[in-house]
């Protein structure tokens, strides 16, 4: 297309004339630098100048960590153009890309980049390539070379997840509030002592309010669990822990199990149990339950299953606790899928 193949151009001579200082040095200094290694600051292709025109909106989660789709050209074609779970060539309504740039998107994740919608980007100018023009890209996006270029393993910079993100990210994933651990119901409650409501695995850290307080009262192996994920405590000196130990590890287990319990028995709390009920089984329902597997997949570890591993995720660990009861199944499944790497990690 014409529009299209003029606008990519554009984005070459764009990101060639953006980055001229970064490859040749000071341009101004009259400087002679040559670009390291022969690369070049132009678009190498069609797919490479996409990537240069996204990369403003996305770059900044997306640079590094476990998916670091705009870290190079090899990484943005392996990990997201060639990747049907988010690009299907020749389908841009199809495409999981076009429905978060559109904010409309199942799962955690319906709108990419997260807080200002793609449209307003593009209209402020921080970014130039339209979703009519992602559209037209993916529609006419050519077959991938036999084999794909592969990624540098210096482009995937992952870390573990902090203690506090943790906490903060199951609470939302779940459904879960605060009230559904302490007593906060009086509207004095941050006045006044409260007592954790028992047996339901607290978690939390002992420098973050409603902690600090004279009134205190609660079950102090809260603070020792969120201790034992490894955060820290500035009260105490205490500082975080980036290492994932076997404390770290018995401390999710336990979090997981009760934490996903405390979601599947609060009620009209649709986190985890979405397109099932309880009543619905793999024998009576089993459509709703493979429909409310994929989404809680997709939920929990933020994009869609391989069909193997979903597969896997209903034979090795939904069934089998199926057959003691459903609310036993969703609560290991959920709790399986917080134990997932992808989960653990950014």
């Amino acid at each position: 297309m014409r529009t299209l193949s003029s606008f990519l151009g554009a984005v070459a001579l764009v990101a060639l004339s953006l980055n001229l200082g970064a490859c040749f040095g000071d341009v101004s200094q009259g400087g002679d630098d040559k670009p390291d290694a022969g690369d070049s600051c132009a678009a190498a292709s069609d797919n490479d100048a996409v990537r240069l025109a996204l990369a403003p909106a996305c770059e900044g989660c997306h640079v590094n960590g476990n998916k670091p789709f705009f870290a190079s050209l090899a990484a943005f074609e392996s990990g997201l153009v060639y990747d049907e779970r988010f690009v299907k060539r020749g389908d841009p309504e199809g495409s999981l890309l076009i429905k978060m740039l559109k904010g409309v998107a199942p799962g955690s994740y319906a709108q990419m980049p997260p807080g200002q919608p793609y449209e307003q980007l593009v209209a402020s100018g921080r970014v130039t390539m339209t979703i009519a023009q992602v559209e037209a890209w993916i529609r006419d996006l050519k077959a991938p070379p036999v084999q794909l270029d592969t990624p540098s393993p210096a482009e995937f910079k992952v870390r573990r997840l902090a203690a506090d993100e943790m906490v903060v990210s199951l609470m939302d994933q779940l459904g879960l509030t605060l009230e559904d651990f302490v007593s906060t119901s009086d509207p004095h409650w941050r006045d006044q002592a409260y007592v954790v409501n028992w047996n339901k695995f607290f978690v939390w850290p002992g420098d973050w309010a409603p902690g600090i307080s004279g009134q205190y009262v609660s079950d102090p192996r809260s603070v020792e669990r969120f201790e034992a994920l490894g955060g820290g405590n500035s009260l105490e000196y205490r500082k975080k822990d980036p290492s994932f130990g076997p404390s770290a590890g018995q401390a999710l287990v336990q979090m997981s199990q009760a934490w996903c319990g405390r979601a599947v028995d609060k009620p009209n709390n649709k986190a985890v149990l979405r397109f099932a009920t309880l009543a619905d089984t793999s024998t009576k329902s089993p459509d709703a339950v493979q429909k409310n597997l994929r989404n809680l997949y997709l939920r929990m570890l933020g994009q869609p299953p391989a069909d193997a591993e979903l597969k896997e995720l209903y034979e090795q660990v939904y069934l089998p606790l199926e057959a003691q009861s459903t609310r036993l199944a969703w609560v290991g499944t959920c709790a399986a899928l917080i134990r997932h790497p992808l989960w653990i990690t950014y």
